[in-house]
C-alpha cells in the first residue's frame, strides 16, 4: 500500500468511525500506529503537529485538507 493510500484510509476512518476519532483526540499518533497503517516521519509529524482539540466537525474539515496536501 502506497504512503497515499494509508493517509487516505487514515482520514476515511477519522470521518466515519466515532471510536476512532476519539482514539484520534487523545494520541493522535499512537491511533494511527495502532490502525495498522504505515505512515513515514513526515507523515507522523504531520499528525502530531494538527490541533486535535476542536469539534468533530472542524477536525474533519482539517483532516481532509491535511489528506489533500498528500495527495
Amino acid at each position: 500500500m502506497s504512503n497515499q493510500e494509508a493517509m487516505q484510509q487514515l482520514a476515511d476512518r477519522f470521518m466515519n468511525d466515532a471510536e476512532f476519532r476519539e482514539q484520534m483526540h487523545q494520541d493522535p499518533e499512537g491511533a494511527a500506529e495502532r490502525s495498522g497503517l504505515q505512515l513515514d516521519e513526515e507523515d507522523k509529524q504531520a499528525l502530531k503537529s494538527m490541533d486535535w482539540s476542536g469539534s468533530d466537525e472542524a477536525l474533519n474539515d482539517r483532516v481532509s485538507k491535511l489528506y489533500r496536501g498528500w495527495c
